[in-house]
């Protein structure tokens, strides 16, 4: 009886093979390196979820490879693959997030597709090659991203830093007067500020001139029910050049390709809204 249950089980179980086993250790280690650098990033698809999709696509292409000896002779871990690196690419479109004209999530969801060709790869038996792969992920995601800010086709990253008003509209407000200034803008993070003010930290996608960045904060500052101070920084290793709404800004007729200059750009952003019924505006008229 006890002899049935364990040949039972061993059917259940299948044979223990070290070799399988340790393709699976292999890849959580190869993805979980990928997750730790997107998890530096404060990114949401960090270090679990890139050792799950590693581990998952590395199950089922062994599955596919290994699993179904006794209903087929031939081995086709190939399909198996194919639909992992398929399916996949759902999970990465659920990484990508586009706010108006910026678009976040790209990298990630690159590394997360990655990390199921790394499974695939040791599963397949190909673990220096799913290594060699992991030391080219982590070369690109660090070195790589450190060359492109340097490089940046034109200059170092500029960064904005644009203290709001407690307005729902503000954030609306600022990103909006950005555009209309033809403000290039790579990426726009909302962050707390002081008491219940909010923190707009813009990026970039491209530099700002010394004489455009003034000329932009003065613009910005116009904003007066929304903007209440506005940081600017050249580059990164500069010191912030603050400004208020009390500052004097010389203008420079040198000034190109933004539109700086124009007094009336934003003047509509700051208008009151339509006035409520009921309200003291509207009872007033």
């Amino acid at each position: 009886m006890i002899q049935d249950m364990g040949l039972e089980l061993i059917r259940i179980m299948g044979p223990f093979d070290a070799n399988l086993l340790g393709r699976l250790l292999l890849t959580l280690v190869l993805s979980g390196l990928v997750g730790l650098e997107r998890s530096g990033h404060e990114r949401a698809s960090g270090f679990r979820p890139h050792i799950l999709v590693g581990i998952g696509a590395c199950l089922v292409t062994m599955a596919g490879a290994y699993g179904f000896a006794e209903l087929s002779s031939e081995r086709d871990a190939l399909r198996v693959a194919s639909y992992v690196v398929s399916g996949i690419g759902f999970m990465g479109a659920g990484a990508i997030l586009r706010h108006g004209t910026t678009v976040r999530g790209l990298t990630t969801a690159a590394t997360l597709w990655g990390c199921a060709g790394i499974g695939i790869t040791v599963a397949v038996g190909l673990g220096w090659l799913a290594i060699a792969g992991t030391l080219l992920f982590l070369f690109t995601l660090t070195v790589l991203e450190w060359f492109e800010r340097r490089l940046n086709f034109g200059g170092p990253i500029s960064r904005l830093r644009i203290h709001l008003r407690d307005d729902s509209r503000s954030v609306g407000k600022a990103l909006d007067a950005l555009v209309r200034l033809g403000v290039p803008v790579k990426r726009a993070t909302v962050l707390p500020g002081a008491g219940t003010s909010a923190l707009l930290d813009v990026e970039l996608a491209r530099t700002l001139s010394a004489e455009q960045a003034p000329l932009l904060a003065r613009q910005l500052l116009t904003l007066k029910k929304y903007v209440v101070q506005v940081e600017t920084a050249i580059t990164p290793l500069d010191e912030p050049t603050t400004m208020d709404e009390s500052d004097e800004v010389q203008k420079d007729d040198t000034i190109v390709p933004l539109n700086l200059k124009d007094a009336t750009l934003l003047r509509d952003l700051n208008d009151p809204d339509e006035a409520v019924p009921g309200s003291q505006t509207e009872r007033s008229r």
